[in-house]
């Protein structure tokens, strides 16, 4: 018994040790989403500056969401809202590809069938397309820096659209590319007689087509698209089911938080799974621990993230709206590459360790995120950079900044909801604690406290002027 004993055991610490070991394993696929066309101030020496980013990153892959920013030749309507855009302007992303490659990052080209950037803007002149709400009432105006109108994929005209558009822009312009992110909606869809009811199965019709004519030139090329197409189960935000069309191994799926959540037994069946949220861009190195940790436990290929430094403007024609900061950053001048900015750094290294090992303690990350910025494990130091970062990005979203970073809103609110002073009292104490370390470090020796006390003092002035 005792022999027995000890031998079960034995066999459960090689199970627990084999585990952990593991969880410490770097994912396969590890890299970042951008919005190329949304960030039209950056010519090609930036983003070969970003490539080298993420290549410091560990990155091996990379989706370039492109739709709206090449100078398609068959479809004007497309690009003509972001006619200053430098891709535009001067076609260079074949170049930048080419460049990803030697250094060993894959690229696939993003676009949103039916809506999203650049195809939105066909129904512009083609307004018989237009998707219908769910009111019946044809599709509105809406967009984030593409504002146009979603389309009906029950339309064979759309149909045709969407294939020679995306033909065009893999075969014609990017055939070194390494593939496609078919990313669905996530804002709107098409309820119309032809579509309500069948509309993932109207949008698989383009799905299955497009990827039939990719992998008819490059058998090897990869493919992500959506779990909606393959599941009855409901689909986040549109109060439909999915469709249950039949799944090609030769997909890779990708999964996010807010609408296309993780089927374990679909990605068993997928050539690879990735699970995507928006921590580098807007959020934390908790929320890219977390992102991290998700995809491991559901034992998914990789975990990416946003990288998405918007440089547009948000609204439509007209609006007069300024150009976006990339993640609200006022000081940097247009067209200035972002990525080394120390609060994105911030990020990145926590992408970096994350995605190495997913079970990194959170003791270890602060120990390599003190060394690799201050030389050093001293924990107040540390403490205050990822208090800073925190301010500066907890409650951001894509155009707008967080609230801490807009006290005069802050004060409209308060005088309009009659807020007691308790609910205001939580950003005051961080306007004071930002206050403290602004003097402490101003005239520090190392350049990234002297840089901690600039942003933090950026903040202070603001919540000193109201």
């Amino acid at each position: 018994m005792k022999g027995w004993w000890g031998q079960l055991l034995l066999a459960l610490c090689l199970l627990a040790h084999g585990a952990a070991a593991a969880n410490r394993e770097p994912f396969p696929i590890r890299g970042y989403y951008t919005t190329f066309m949304r960030s039209p101030t950056f010519g090609l020496p930036e983003w070969k500056q970003m490539i080298d980013c993420m290549s410091d990153d560990g990155a091996n892959f990379l989706i370039l969401w492109t739709a709206g920013a090449f100078r398609s030749r068959q479809f004007p309507i497309t690009w003509k809202y972001n006619a200053d855009h430098k891709n535009v302007e001067r076609d260079f992303v074949r170049e930048l590809i080419d460049y990803a490659h030697t250094k060993g990052i894959r690229v696939v080209l993003g676009f949103t069938p039916f809506a999203y950037d650049g195809a939105n803007q066909y129904p512009l002149e083609h307004p018989e397309l237009k998707a219908t709400q769910k009111n019946g009432q044809s599709a509105h105006l809406w967009g984030m820096h593409s504002w146009g109108y979603n389309l009906c994929p029950s339309q064979e005209a759309s149909q045709k659209f969407m294939r020679d558009y995306v033909r065009e822009m893999f075969f014609e312009f990017y055939p070194n590319a390494d593939g496609l992110l078919i990313e669905s909606s996530d804002y709107a869809i098409c309820y119309c007689a032809q579509c309500r009811g069948k509309f993932f199965d109207r949008e698989f019709e383009f799905v299955r087509q497009i990827s039939d004519d990719v992998w008819r030139v490059k058998s090897n090329a990869t493919i992500f698209v959506y779990p909606h197409y393959f599941s009855a189960k409901a689909v986040p935000e549109f109060g439909v089911t999915g469709a249950k069309q039949k799944f090609d191994p030769r997909w890779s799926l990708s999964f996010t938080p807010h609408s296309a959540h993780i089927d374990d037994e679909l990605a068993k069946q997928a050539k690879s799974a990735l699970y995507w949220n928006d921590g580098l861009t807007i959020g934390t190195p908790t929320k890219i621990r977390d992102g991290a940790r998700t995809a491991r436990e559901r034992g998914l290929s990789g975990y990416i993230t946003s990288s998405e430094p918007f440089s547009c403007i948000d609204g439509p024609p007209g609006s007069n709206k300024p150009r976006q900061k990339p993640f609200h950053f006022p000081w940097l001048r247009d067209g200035e590459m972002p990525l080394n900015e120390l609060l994105i750094r911030v990020n990145r290294i926590a992408y970096r360790e994350y995605t190495r090992d997913p079970g990194l303690n959170d003791k270890d990350f602060r120990d390599v995120l003190g060394k690799e910025i201050f030389a050093t494990t001293t924990g107040q130091k540390v403490n205050d950079l990822l208090f800073l970062q925190d301010c500066w990005f907890t409650g951001a979203d894509w155009f707008t900044s967080a609230p801490l970073l807009r006290p005069a809103e802050l004060k409209r609110r308060a005088q309009a909801e009659n807020w007691p002073g308790e609910k205001l009292q939580p950003f005051l104490g961080r306007v004071e604690r930002l206050r403290d370390f602004a003097a402490r470090y101003q005239n520090a020796d190392g350049p990234a406290e002297r840089e901690m006390a600039r942003i933090a003092g950026l903040i202070v002035q603001k919540w000193d002027g109201h």
